[in-house]
């Protein structure tokens, strides 16, 4: 049992770095990837990079409020370029760890910002990702704004995957945001959590045990070579193998919604739920062969009528439009299409970098990348190797508007910081009694709402609010306000 436990952790690592198919096993196979880097959506190097150098490293404990009621503690690592000018940019990492090995680390101190991310990550937050990690995510970000080395008025945010969920909920939660960054957002956590991994794992059962039980003898014998050759067949019999190795680690998500049917839970904690709070600018980066998050969740526009033969048959990856409500549509069919820009282009190729492209003059920018079908051996992407795409210039350019230009007035936004100022907000939910110093307690809920509405204010105007507020024709919206006011 020992050596079949060795197994199924060899078979994480290996399938990080083949991707699948027979051209992905060849590219991808000699990197050296990881599944760490695969599912965070960041860079895969090939060479070893220098040690940093002139910047100073912290690590922050964030203390928050768990849905258990306690105060728990997790750790982010602060990247800070001594020679910048203070206040500088930060980039701040959601949910997945950036390590000091990261391309896009190396780039973004390059350009005197600063990064903050995650550290010390652990697989289980994967399955708190709507409740616990959500919440830590929320407080970490208000540490960011905080901290007095960095300025309040450029903060971004680029994630991917998980991260790439936490960003767009942040983005929808906060205000404050310069700009962000989603790679394969998670956007409609009823149809890729509870619908899409579900009948994954359905059609791959229990093959991947079956596989390492069968192959056992030749993946603890031989040379490393043979092993991985042997290793490599046996992942090719598992149907969907990437979605087999991560479904488990998001399936406590299901928890979360002890009422299946409470569809607007499922809503309010998915990002299709908060398009129209989105008060910063952003892009989204998704593959049209992504298998872990298929893409008709961010838009149905370019998405592949069939899945490629290698898939199994009767599986779909497609979004069921008959599903309740927002469930049923993707973002960018919810989102106002005069702030949205939806365009498709061919992978770069390889060794190439192009800048990414948008639209200035609209906020919501979606980018397809148009890599075929989905695959059975997809992960993100079918596994082919793709050029670069440069998000820098997009995100220098964010930064030299800075939040006074960027940052728009939502009527969703509004209301729901209003709510939260209230004490009831769905997704973070405020505790009294607990530790009022602590994030996810009703007094920093309220600190901060009226902290972000009055930079808000102090950058546009309060009459603006004003006739927000004064549009909802609440009362009790209403009283709200006038608090709020009142400590401005």
């Amino acid at each position: 049992m020992k050596r079949i436990l060795l197994s199924l952790a060899l078979v994480s690592t290996l399938l990080s770095a083949c991707g699948g198919g027979s051209n992905a096993q060849n590219a991808n196979a000699q990197k050296g990837a990881d599944m760490a880097k695969l599912l965070a959506m960041q860079a895969q190097l090939t060479d070893s990079l220098p040690p940093l150098v002139d910047i100073e490293q912290r690590r922050v404990e964030i203390p928050f409020i768990t849905k258990g009621d306690t105060v728990s503690v997790r750790p982010v690592h602060m990247f800070i370029p001594q020679k910048a000018k203070k206040p500088m940019p930060v980039v701040y990492i959601p949910h997945y760890e950036m390590k000091d090995d990261a391309l896009e680390l190396r780039q973004y101190l390059a350009e005197g910002w600063a990064v903050v991310s995650p550290t010390d990550f652990d697989n289980a937050y994967n399955g708190q990702l709507t409740d616990d990690d959500l919440v830590f995510n929320n407080a970490a970000l208000y540490t960011v704004r905080h901290t007095p080395d960095f300025d309040p008025l450029r903060i971004l945010m680029v994630g991917g995957s998980a991260g790439g969920y936490m960003s767009m909920m942040l983005a929808g939660l906060q205000m404050g945001i310069c700009a962000s960054v989603a790679n394969a957002p998670i956007e409609n956590v009823y149809f890729n959590f509870y619908q899409h991994f579900n009948a994954a794992d359905k059609v791959n059962g229990g093959s991947i045990m079956k596989v390492m039980l069968k192959h056992a003898g030749k993946l603890t014998k031989g040379t490393d070579e043979e092993k991985m050759q042997a290793l490599m067949e046996a992942i090719m019999e598992i149907p969907l193998p990437f979605a087999g190795l991560v479904s488990g680690s998001f399936k406590p998500i299901q928890d979360n919604f002890p009422d299946k049917e409470d569809y607007a839970r499922w809503a309010a904690l998915s990002p299709i739920g908060l398009t129209d709070c989105y008060s910063n600018p952003f892009i989204i980066y998704h593959c049209t062969s992504d298998l872990l998050v298929p893409i008709d969740q961010t838009t149905r526009k370019y998405t592949y009528e069939k899945n490629s033969d290698s898939m199994p048959k009767k599986f779909s990856t497609r979004l069921d439009a008959s599903n309740p409500g927002t469930l049923g549509k993707a973002l960018d069919e919810l989102l106002d299409p005069s702030l949205t820009r939806v365009e498709s282009f061919k992978p770069v190729p390889v060794g190439e970098t192009t800048l990414v492209s948008y639209d200035a003059a609209r906020p919501f920018n979606i980018n397809v990348s148009d890599d075929g079908p989905v695959e059975s051996y997809s992960s993100h992407n079918n596994g082919n190797p793709q050029g670069t795409v440069d998000m820098i210039p997009y995100l220098k350019d964010m930064v030299t508007r800075s939040l006074a230009s960027t940052e728009l007035l939502r009527p969703g936004k509004v209301r729901l910081l209003l709510e939260r100022y209230a004490g009831r907000s769905v997704q973070l939910p405020a505790h009294e009694g607990i530790d009022d110093a602590a994030y996810g307690s009703l007094k920093v809920y309220q600190d901060e709402v009226v902290e972000e509405l009055g930079r808000y204010a102090g950058n546009h105007s309060v009459k603006e609010i004003d006739e927000m507020v004064a549009s909802f024709n609440d009362a009790s919206l209403s009283e709200t306000w006038k608090e709020i006011k009142e400590r401005i």
